[in-house]
């Protein structure tokens, strides 16, 4: 039988070549021989989905003690257009678990705070004077600011895969997790899953992938916004409602009116124009811009309304609503975004997303073995950057409360002992806490992101200096440490 921690076995015994291998093509292929092994075994916890949540949980999972098996249908660098700008308090999530290393040698950017933009009308919310010391502390002369970092979604999540790849207790398999694998009383004990094949030159479309199951006292489903099994574990009433959508695009060496800090456009540019009559006509709502790397910016549109504009329109959508409303700065790196979006290169391509709300649901009292994590579970609009954060202390949360009793940087296990994960009474018992403790963090961002979006995306007079009002709560709840 293959050790559980055979991934991580694998990779650090891997000579220097397949190692600059993983960083530069991904890690696809690298682990497939390890999914038949993999499936002989009965894990503690097996987590599907290998993002933000679930690379972080199995690493200090795995790092407490238990053994994880850790499921994601493509290991290669994913590329997203949200997940990119984590708060000061997702960064002390990342410090609690020992991990905050992963936000090193992706060129990430740091963010100081927020400026918000109305016509030539702007105030300026920086993030208070830390209460906790953070990595960065006193570098460079600085004062004691609180910061968080902006950076590539895609190379944030592979240096968090490898971390899991490296702790003690992981396995990581390449697979499309199919189905939930349920017991005769109807309990999730497992999932059956399809292992992805590496390409190879005598592989044929007719070779046939075997459905292999993979067996676990408790699974976690931390599958995104899209999850494929969040009907099977809550009510059908939860679901996602999707307010608007965000377009996305990068901007090349822009020229930002406040470097370091999240750029809130609010959009609307004529007072003496009446919204659209027809609510199914898409509106312009809060432009949201932050330095990706050295040299690119991510922009970030909302379009409130059933549906964005067809693709064929967006460009000159975008042309003619949100020039008017930037910072003259901005303008010149958004129009030559645009022309480039036009010329059919991917890479320049413009691509929209649903902004969706979705409040945490009690788990651990209708369906026995599994639970949702992340955004398959919990969601708000991404206006303030606030997804990691909530997602990272949870990382914090579950460790303490499933850990295997080994203390994990500065999160320690909970003071009754380790839970049997196989006990369902205790287990729901601590799902039931989970849910209470997590709403300090969840709850604040949650609310906070569907407030200052309704807010700034208010048709009507100035929302200046109501917002100056309301951030104004924000800078007193991060100043009594609620880590938002």
């Amino acid at each position: 039988m293959v050790p559980p921690h055979a991934s991580s076995e694998r990779l650090a015994s891997a000579d220097p070549q397949v190692r600059r291998s993983i960083s530069t093509r991904g890690f696809s292929g690298l682990l497939t021989s390890l999914s038949q092994a993999a499936s002989s075994q009965l894990f503690d916890i097996a987590i599907i989905g290998a993002g933000i949540l679930g690379s972080a949980l199995a690493y200090s999972l795995g790092t407490s003690g238990r053994t994880v098996l850790l499921l994601e249908r493509d290991l290669s660098e994913p590329d997203r257009i949200v997940g990119e700008l984590l708060q000061p308090g997702g960064c002390l999530a990342l410090q609690k678990v020992g991990i905050d290393d992963t936000l090193d040698d992706i060129d990430a950017t740091p963010c100081e705070g927020y400026e918000v933009f109305w016509g030539d009308k702007s105030v300026r919310i920086p993030y208070p004077e830390e209460s906790k010391e953070m990595r960065w502390s006193g570098q460079g002369g600085k004062e004691r600011k609180q910061e968080g970092r902006s950076f590539h979604h895609g190379r944030f999540v592979q240096n968090l895969r490898k971390k899991a790849l490296s702790a003690e207790g992981v396995t990581v398999v390449e697979a499309t997790v199919n189905d939930l694998l349920e017991d005769a009383e109807g309990a999730i004990i497992g999932v059956k899953a399809t292992p992805r094949q590496p390409p190879s030159p005598s592989s044929s479309s007719d070779d046939s992938v075997s459905l292999l199951e993979f067996r676990a006292k408790l699974t976690i489903v931390a599958d995104g916004c899209m999850s494929k099994f969040r009907r099977t574990l809550l009510p059908p009433h939860v679901a996602p409602i999707t307010r608007s959508y965000f377009v996305g695009l990068v901007l090349e060496d822009a020229s930002l009116p406040a470097p370091h800090h999240g750029h809130v456009i609010l959009g609307k540019s004529d007072l003496s124009s009446p919204p659209p009559s027809d609510p199914s006509t898409p509106a312009l709502g809060p432009v949201l811009v932050y330095q990706l790397a050295t040299h690119e910016t991510r922009m970030l549109v909302d379009i409130r309304g059933p549906k964005p504009p067809p693709h064929s329109t967006l460009a000159s959508f975008l042309r003619q609503h949100v020039t008017p409303v930037l910072p003259p700065s901005i303008r010149p790196s958004f129009a030559s975004a645009l022309d480039k979006s036009l010329t059919g290169d991917k890479a320049y391509r413009l691509r929209s997303m649903p902004n969706s709300y979705l409040a945490p649901y009690p788990q651990g009292r209708d369906v026995q073995g599994a639970f949702l994590a992340g955004d398959s579970l919990n969601m708000r609009h991404p206006l303030t950057g606030g997804g990691m954060t909530v997602a990272l202390n949870d990382v914090v949360l579950l460790t303490e409360l499933l850990g295997g009793g080994k203390a994990v940087a500065s999160t320690k296990g909970d003071g009754r002992g380790v839970v049997e994960l196989g006990n369902w009474l205790e287990m729901s018992e601590r799902l039931e806490e989970w849910h209470w403790k997590r709403k300090k963090v969840a709850s604040c961002v949650n609310i906070l992101s569907m407030a200052l979006y309704s807010l700034f995306g208010a048709e009507g007079k100035s929302p200046l200096p109501s917002p100056c009002a309301l951030l104004g709560v924000t800078k007193e709840t991060d100043e009594r440490g609620d880590d938002g």
